[in-house]
Order: C-alpha cells, then structure tokens, then sequence
C-alpha cells in the first residue's frame, strides 16, 4: 500500500506555520525580556508613597520577585492556556482584556486599509499610464506630502480643524458617542452590528466616529502602495505581451486592466502584505491621539506603567498578524502565476 501523500501547497503551508511558531516564540521571549529590563517598576509606577517593606511584599506577592526565566516559563504555560497572564492594571486576564479590543483595532484596521488600497492602486495606475505627464507629476508630488506627514501631527491637526474649528466630526471620545449603546454582538464591528441588528442610528454614529482615525491609517496605505502600483504597472505596460494585445485592437481598458495589472499583482500584493503588517503596528499611534479603546492603546498603556504580559501579548498578537498575512500573501502568489502554481507541484 502506498503512503499518503500530502499535496505540495499543503506541505509548504505546514512547513510554514512551525516556522512562524518558532519565529514567534522566540519574539515573545525577546518582549518579555524587554519589558523585565525596564528601568521602571510597576510596583512602583503604581504606589509611589508606599515603604520599601510594603513594596518588596507586592512584589513578592505578583511574583515579580522571581528569576526572569520562571517568570516567563509562568507566562508561557499562562499563553498556552489562551489567558496570556494577568494584567497588573486592569486585574483581568490579558486575554479578557484583548477580546473586548481586538474587534474595535479590526474595525479600526480594516476601513484603513480599505480605504486606502481604494485610493491607492487607481490612483497608482492613473500615474502609470500617464507616465512622464504633468498629472504624473503632481501625483508624485502629492504621495511624497503624504508619505512626509506624521501620523501623530496629522491626526492632531484633523482634530484640531475638523473637530474643533469646522464642528464637522464628533468628537474623538472612542468607538461611539456616550449618548448611543453599543449595538448586540454579531462581528465586533460597532458599524456592521448596528445595521445587522437594525439600529440604524448607531451605525451611524459607529460610522461618524471612525471617519477621521480611518482617515489618518488609510492615508498611511496609500503612499508606499500606489509608488509600487505606479513602479510595477510602468513596467508592465512595457512588456511584448501588453504590446501584442495592443497589436490585435484589443481595447485600452483591457489592456490596462486585464494583462497590465494582472502582470504587476505580484508587487503589489507583495507590498500590500508589508502595509497590512505596518497598519497593525502602526495603530498605536492612531489609536492613542483618537482614544479608541484597541490594542494599540491599551499596549501603550502598559508600557507607561510597566505592565509585563500586556506589552508582551500585544506584541505577539502584532507578530502573529504580520506572520498570518504574509503566510496568505506567498499564497496567493500561486493564484496569481501558474508558473509559482508549477513550482509548488515540483
């Protein structure tokens, strides 16, 4: 009887996922690390009136006072047990904490790069096909200001101007105003769940809320991508096979659309994997400026009072994600090019 034999994308997959767990408890090691070699105390940053007796019995009592390698041996068996220790801040288990954050950093994310890939790949093209114009110029121009801006500056000055000055937005108080209950749970999206449960209002509302921090991440998307998108579609429009289907009086739309772009998805979707990851890092900065209660936030929180397994959690999570998305990214590199497809069967 012959063995089974595993289908080759399957073993690759395999292969890469005891790759990235390897990868990913190794970088939980190096975070626990870091955040135990902060010079700060949590004790401390908690109870700074507190004697030096009283002090030592918390720390005892937290097991802070143990070597680095138990505590960590502690968080691990605590991670495995999918509780990822317990918050000094909070007095919940970090995995209690993340469950109620990580949809309002999905929902968060998600619009981001939504946006932003919208605005980023025709804009991309646009510039491509126009190469050497003044419009490809301007564009240019455009994405530099874009990619030149902070984050942090842009989302103050959104605040500042649109908030404050115009009274076009809410105000940035977190995921929905204090006047509206959060909608039943279906998705965790404040937006989805209050049209899926019929309350229209705090769709709405949800939806009012997210329109500058969106805007902030999406505008982040748009730089680095549409750069590739105009780099990878100059050249494609510039290969025979693009030539030749010009040459048989095939229209300029599927042209460009069709054997242009399908030929420049392999950067692209390569780049779009590295934006993915830089969003779900970057948040952070998005999340504090407009108070929106994610991980970003709460990850920064821990680290202003030394909170260990939070800081740690968070970026695990953070890594998983990147490794996640490019895992889906080599992936669908087979999709895209039979010749990839050919190789996996070899």
């Amino acid at each position: 009887m012959r063995p089974m034999r595993i289908p080759p994308v399957l073993s690759y997959v395999l292969r890469r996922v005891a790759i990235s767990i390897v990868v990913l408890i190794g970088i939980s090691a190096v975070a626990f690390s870091m955040a135990y070699l902060l010079p700060s105390d949590p004790v401390t940053s908690r109870y700074p009136d507190i004697s030096n007796e009283q002090r030592a019995e918390m720390r005892r009592q937290m097991g802070l006072d143990q070597p680095l390698i138990v505590q960590y041996a502690r968080y691990m068996e605590s991670v495995f047990r999918g509780e990822f220790g317990r918050s000094l801040g909070t007095g919940n288990s970090v995995g209690e904490d993340l469950a109620r954050r990580i949809p309002a950093t999905l929902e968060l994310a998600v619009y981001g790069i939504l946006l932003g890939t919208a605005l980023a790949i025709p804009l991309g093209m646009f510039a491509a096909i126009r190469r050497g114009r003044p419009t490809d110029h301007v564009l240019r121009l455009v994405n530099i200001a874009i990619q030149s801006v902070p984050a942090f500056w842009l989302g103050v000055v959104l605040i500042f101007v649109v908030f404050y000055q115009l009274r076009w937005a809410p105000t940035p108080v977190g995921r929905l105003s204090p006047l509206y209950s959060p909608p039943p749970f279906f998705t965790g999206f404040y937006t989805l769940d209050g049209l899926l449960s019929g309350k229209f209002d705090v769709a709405l509302a949800a939806g009012r809320q997210l329109i500058l921090p969106v805007l902030v991440l999406g505008l982040g998307v748009v730089s680095p991508l549409a750069r590739i998108t105009r780099a990878a579609m100059g050249e494609s429009l510039g290969e025979d096979y693009v030539t030749f289907g010009r040459a048989l009086g095939l229209r300029e739309r599927q042209v460009v659309l069709g054997d242009a772009f399908r030929g420049a998805l392999i950067p692209i979707v390569t780049t779009f994997g590295f934006v993915v990851g830089n969003v779900l890092a970057g948040a952070a900065i998005v999340e504090t400026v407009f108070s929106w209660p994610g991980i970003g936030r709460y990850a920064v929180t821990a680290i202003t009072t030394s909170d260990m397994a939070p800081v740690s959690t968070c970026i695990l999570l953070v890594a998983s994600g990147v490794a996640l998305t490019n895992l889906l990214v080599d992936l669908s590199y087979a999709l895209i090019d039979p010749r990839i497809r050919h190789g996996y069967g070899k």
